[in-house]
């Protein structure tokens, strides 16, 4: 009898242990898919479904087109890469460049999407401009445009690719001008405007002191979901992964994209300007 009483206490306090670890392991997971910053790679059906209703419910254009790209890398750069389909801390988010590099040469015998893009993707109608050039005749997109022209899956950018070009594109700077204020200036004179008051285009402006020019490095597609709840849609480069941050401000945005080495240059160089639909809000600081 008090062996089977003993047996029964050890089932019971392991069934609590049990209760209770999953209690806490449910509780640590909502914690932190509410917590903010987060960030997901998108790398399966969960988040990026996810992601993309929220775009789909803010009136960006194409999603099942951007659905389908994300969903390939991810495919193509495989478990080896660290991607992410889940919301987790921007600390704990550390995939693997190299491999997912790798993976996208062996799946495919063509050019990889970048920032640029992607964001021209997502804003396909939503983003115009008064005018553009009337042709390009920079070199710092000279990757985009090679891959944009060449490529059928680019068919839905390469309609835009003067509205491309011009937005993106290098700039020379006036010989008093101050250079962060060309980006900003560019949008005025070509009158650039994105016709939904919750998206926004963030841009990274950054500035050649050699050649005294400025070209968009790095940008991505800003959803303002609700006073403090937005959303942060991005490509991080040729070959590298897609990437989705929830915060919940501008600020905490920007502290984010600080955190990124790759946008700094050596000691004492500036770093990239920070425009939001071509309103200046400063300089990129470490």
């Amino acid at each position: 009898m008090k062996k089977k009483l003993a047996i029964s206490i050890i089932i019971i306090i392991a069934l609590l242990a049990l209760a209770g670890c999953s209690s806490q392991n449910n509780e640590g997971t909502d914690a932190a898919d509410a917590s903010m910053p987060s960030v997901t790679n998108m790398a399966g059906s969960t988040t990026a479904s996810e992601v993309c209703n929220v775009l789909n419910d803010a009136g960006l254009s194409n999603v099942a087109v951007f659905n389908d790209w994300v969903l390939d890398f991810a495919g193509s750069a495989g478990k080896d890469s660290r991607l992410t389909d889940k919301w987790v801390q921007p600390g704990d988010n550390k995939p693997d460049l190299a491999a997912c590099a790798d993976g996208w040469e062996k799946h495919h015998d063509f050019s990889d999407a970048d920032c640029r893009m992607t964001a021209m993707l997502l804003l396909d109608g939503l983003i115009t401009a008064e005018k553009t050039d009337a042709e390009y005749t920079g070199t710092y997109l000279m990757f985009d445009v090679d891959a944009i022209e060449n490529t059928d899956r680019y068919e839905a950018i390469r309609k835009n690719l003067g509205l491309f070009t011009t937005l993106f594109g290098d700039r020379a700077s006036g010989e008093n001008e101050d250079p962060s204020e060309v980006y900003g200036n560019m949008w005025k004179e070509y009158g650039f405007s994105i016709s939904n008051e919750n998206v926004s285009l963030v841009s990274l402006v950054f500035y050649d002191p050699d050649f005294r020019q400025t070209f968009t490095g790095h940008t991505g597609v800003l959803i303002k979901q609700a006073e403090d709840k937005y959303l942060f849609v991005e490509k991080l480069a040729f070959e590298q992964p897609y990437q989705a941050i929830r915060v919940s401000d501008t600020d905490q945005l920007l502290d984010q994209l600080a955190s990124r080495g790759e946008y700094y240059g050596g000691e004492g160089e500036p770093g990239p300007y920070i425009y939001i639909n071509g309103d200046y809000l400063g300089e990129l600081k470490r």
